[in-house]
């Protein structure tokens, strides 16, 4: 069983992939989606783990669903 820190690097990685496969930059997806730029970094990279909130906002911006963001953490994908 994942621990929470390992569920949380995965979670920040699957993110990391989906905005690098749209095309939207860190920056661009801070703006778009109001999270500050240094938070989203910090999630992004696993130092601090995603807010439910952040990922809803996260998913409508990438036209996806919280559940496709976090299906490989929870070993579904």
């Amino acid at each position: 069983m994942d621990t929470p820190e390992q569920t949380s690097r995965e979670i920040s990685r699957t993110v990391s992939e989906a905005l690098r496969a749209a095309g939207i930059s860190q920056r661009s997806a801070a703006d778009l989606t109001g999270i500050p730029l240094t938070t989203l970094s910090r999630r992004l990279t696993g130092a601090a783990p995603f807010l439910v909130t952040e990922l809803a906002v996260l998913a409508k911006v990438l036209g996806t669903t919280v559940s496709t963001l976090t299906a490989s953490a929870a070993g579904v994908a």
